[in-house]
């Protein structure tokens, strides 16, 4: 075996997911905009699109674009942007099995300003504290039923049990970690896989060196733990070693679902038993490839795209 590579369980009939993806789903609204707006001010937008969003719902359609087999397990309102959840998951081919309604509460929605140049945006989001996923909404039979089980961090204790259904299951548990709640740091030593944002680890553990509190991190329990660098790339730490690898210069349009997408490549390379430099020029690839369209969900790869980007990265924007 390759050092570093993570032993992820193979497909059968009683493990028909590649993956399922649990956490957040979303309606995002994408403005296009020339330039940052003046507080005050008014400015005419170059483009208006909705579709669909969050962490783990993205990463789940990112997953099925690249050709596996994906469930979605999170929850939604019974208003107009829920009834939209489903069929933007189904778009892409992900099941959206585990996805509970709560009748009475409002789904989350996000407006998003992306500047025209350099595809950088400011995201306004709403969300119904009702429309939570607990653990008793959890199907025990659906999170047996895959190979890796991707979380998002938010939900967290129906996060912890379904990393403990995962796990007695023998899936492998990967964790895309950005905000710190109460029973964040078990969830964490839960996972085999926790890569969060730039400074996830200095925040829960409150080490301001990012090297030791990625240390700090791995000594929680996971296998592989990692930051994400924005265009400066990604890193990890797998068994004392370091690994990093550089972003990819691409003409960016947008940089919405960046992270959800690098955590869906990450996921992917796990699948294909990738050991840890590989995966991370997977998922820089795969966030890069996101980035050239307008919204999240605009320009997932497929995995021959995937494929020749790497093969032949582009040169620079």
């Amino acid at each position: 075996m390759t050092t570093g590579v993570l032993p992820v369980p193979g497909h059968s009939p009683q493990r028909p997911w590649d993956a399922l993806c649990l956490g957040l789903n979303a309606t995002d609204h994408l403005c296009l905009i020339p330039e940052r707006p003046t507080w005050g001010g008014k400015l005419r937008m170059r483009r208006l699109v909705s579709m669909g969003g969050g962490q783990a719902a993205t990463a789940a359609c990112c997953l099925a674009r690249l050709g596996h087999r994906v469930a979605y397990a999170g929850v939604c309102g019974d208003d107009e942007p829920g009834r939209r959840a489903a069929p933007w998951l189904a778009q892409f081919g992900v099941e959206p099995r585990g996805l509970v309604v709560k009748p009475g509460s409002v789904s989350q929605q996000a407006f998003i300003m992306v500047e025209e140049r350099g595809g950088e945006r400011t995201i306004v989001w709403s969300r119904d504290e009702a429309c939570h996923l607990e653990p008793a909404d959890l199907d025990p039979a659906l999170i047996a039923g895959c190979r890796v089980l991707h979380l998002d961090g938010h939900f967290w204790q129906a996060s912890l049990k379904a990393a403990e259904l995962a796990h007695a299951a023998g899936a492998v548990v990967s964790l895309d970690a950005e905000r710190v709640f109460a029973g964040t740091a078990e969830l964490v030593g839960r996972c085999d896989v926790v890569v969060g944002c730039q400074d996830f680890a200095q925040r829960l553990l409150g080490i301001e060196d990012p090297r030791r509190a990625l240390e700090g991190l791995a000594s929680l329990g996971p296998a592989w733990v990692g930051r994400t660098l924005g265009a400066q790339g990604a890193e990890l730490l797998v068994a004392g070693r370091h690994y990093h690898h550089p972003g990819f210069a691409v003409a960016a349009v947008d940089t919405t679902g960046a992270g959800d997408v690098f955590h869906a490549g990450l996921v992917h390379a796990l699948l294909l038993g990738l050991p840890p430099q590989e995966a991370l020029a997977v998922a820089n690839a795969a966030a890069a490839i996101s980035v050239t369209g307008l919204g999240g969900r605009a320009a997932l790869p497929t995995r021959p795209e995937l494929e020749s980007f790497l093969a032949a990265p582009p040169a620079g924007p």
